[in-house]
């Protein structure tokens, strides 16, 4: 990549930093990712989770479905409490990925080198140290050590994915706010085979780390990740050097053959930055937030903020929404982190008791945990990580009109070319789901519609029920517009999914999240509806629209 300036400076080539720079390529934008290190280093297991949700994510640029295929996927959370089973939290398999996927953080990397590597809008400059950062009202400087000695690169835009000891924070000075934890934690991955299930195995007070929690993860090839809670006087070098290690990995798995991936130990933090978002430079992942691995929110509301980022950088960049909808990053990403800290906060004190009230009323619901379901019931041992819900955005609709409005968009079956799954058909822009009564309500609105979409990528799709329109064997939907894809919904599966009656029209981000509610009845309005959603700039444009289609709701 040899411009003057630089689209987007990504600061750290970790999974957050590459995943950006791969969702900003899908939409053809241009990125460059400064890693300090000289190349991709292995360091266990790390982040071992990635959430189903997440996955979609990166199936929009191809690096899902080797996760899905690689990794351990599991439905059940176990939990223990001095080594008897209290719980067993059952999580249902479904469509698509997930409900979680337990694999390495490195493997995640590599798989995302690969795809950005392959990719000639993404480039990595590797043993890049950047050492400062200035910004006026048209780019970003950032300096460099290089293997060629200091340089300045200037860049449209800088994204910090550079983790939690983020240099990029002092160079913007942005408060890092909350504390980090004072107790000490250690990660062990085994190979070893077990006699156990490949679900979540988390233990409190068990006779192996008593008075203390140990978890334990499934992971690909015979890899068991096993996080303890240590004592504060706990030094994991002298038990490597005099044998009371072996001693302790013994006292969980037993006289069986293993072999040590790798050890580490580390403080959880509970942090996050107080502006995700100042002047033309972003804070994302670990650089943004900071949180305990219990629930596995870290790497996946990172990648989450990646997605959330990119379509809104690429549409003004584009000319195509205003700079106001780069703000809207801050408020829905800090909501996020915000949420996340207020459940890993709960799961932290319970697990490490703040004061001597809180240790007495844990020790008590832990002993009447076995005997009483509604004590097990409130033994915390982390919920796990799923898609904030936007609920207080300037680009969602409020007023709650309908109960997916800044959801997620769930998933269903269809038949459709290139699709076996509603979320496929989401990404790329903004997909409107319109349930229609019929094939005339359906027409009338289209036409009206696609008119004028603002300029933005739109993808008109009409959910007509089984028998409305037979499927025609020239491939095309007669008396619907071009560019409209048709699904026939099978049994009601996707009004049901969506909660859409007849003449529900909803507009889907392409981060996947439900946007706003149209109304059909009033197609004049819908391109206002939908400049809403991105801060759109054209006061009329025509989109363009894709290829008909038809297809099924399965």
């Amino acid at each position: 990549m040899n411009s003057e300036l630089i689209p987007v400076g990504i600061v750290g080539a970790g999974p957050v930093g590459m995943a950006l720079a791969a969702r900003l390529a899908s939409f053809g934008i241009p990125s460059v990712l400064f890693e300090r290190d000289p190349e991709l280093r292995k360091q266990g297991s790390k982040a071992c989770l990635i959430q189903g949700d997440v996955l979609e994510t990166l199936d929009k640029f191809g690096c899902a479905e080797t996760i899905g295929a690689e990794g351990v996927t599991w439905t059940t959370a176990r939990t223990y409490v001095r080594g008897k089973e209290i719980r067993a939290a059952e999580y249902p398999r479904r469509i698509g990925y997930g409900p979680f996927v337990n694999i390495s953080q490195f493997r995640i990397e590599q798989l995302l080198l690969e795809k950005i590597e392959a990719d000639p809008l993404c480039e990595v400059r590797w043993a890049h140290e950047i050492t400062g950062a200035e910004q006026d009202g048209e780019a970003v400087t950032v300096s460099a050590d290089t293997p060629k000695g200091p340089r300045d690169y200037r860049c449209r835009y800088v994204v910090a994915c550079d983790g939690v000891r983020s240099p990029m924070r002092t160079f913007t000075g942005v408060e890092w706010t909350g504390y980090s934890h004072r107790d000490r934690f250690l990660i062990t991955d085994l190979k070893v085979t077990l006699p156990l299930a490949k679900e979540r195995h988390f233990h409190y007070d068990p006779p192996f780390n008593p008075g203390r929690q140990l978890v334990m993860h499934p992971q690909p090839n015979d890899i068991w990740r096993i996080d303890w809670q240590l004592a504060p006087e706990t030094d994991i070098e002298a038990e490597r050097a005099d044998g009371r290690f072996e001693e302790r990995v013994r006292k969980v798995i037993g006289d069986v053959d293993f072999e040590i991936d790798w050890v580490s130990t580390y403080r959880f933090h509970q942090r996050v930055v107080e502006k995700f978002r100042v002047g033309r430079i972003f804070f994302a992942g670990d650089s943004a937030h900071s949180l305990p691995p219990y629930g596995s929110r870290g790497m996946n509301s990172g990648i989450q903020d990646a997605d959330n980022l990119a379509w809104k950088l690429a549409l003004v960049m584009e000319g195509k929404a205003e700079d106001a909808l780069l703000d809207t990053y801050h408020d829905e990403r800090y909501a996020a982190a915000r949420e996340n800290l207020a459940v890993t906060e709960a799961t932290i004190k319970f697990m490490v008791p703040p004061n001597l009230v809180r240790r007495l009323a844990r020790k008590t619901l832990l002993a009447l945990s076995q005997p009483f379901q509604g004590a097990r019931d409130k033994v915390n041992s982390g919920r796990m990580a799923e898609p904030h819900t936007y609920v207080d955005s300037p680009v969602i609709q409020s007023g709650g009109l309908h109960p997916l409005l800044g959801a997620f968009a769930p998933d269903a079956r269809i038949t459709a070319p290139g699709a076996g799954r509603v979320r496929e058909l989401y990404g790329s822009g903004f997909t409107v789901l319109y349930f229609a009564q019929d094939r005339q309500a359906a027409r009338a609105f289209a036409e009206r519609a696609l008119a004028d979409t603002r300029g933005l990528d739109v993808r008109l799709v009409v959910v007509l029920r089984e028998g409305e329109l037979a499927v025609p064997t020239a491939g095309s939907a007669e008396g619907l517009p071009e560019g409209v894809t048709v699904l026939r919904d099978r049994d009601s599966v996707l009004r049901e999914t969506y909660h859409a009656p007849d003449g529900t029209c909803l507009i889907v981000r392409p981060d996947g999240h439900v946007g706003a509610l149209a109304d059909p009845a009033r197609p004049e309005l819908f391109a206002e509806t939908l400049a809403r959603c991105a801060a759109a700039t054209a006061p009329a444009a025509t989109g363009t629209p894709a290829r008909e289609r038809v297809a099924t709701a399965a």
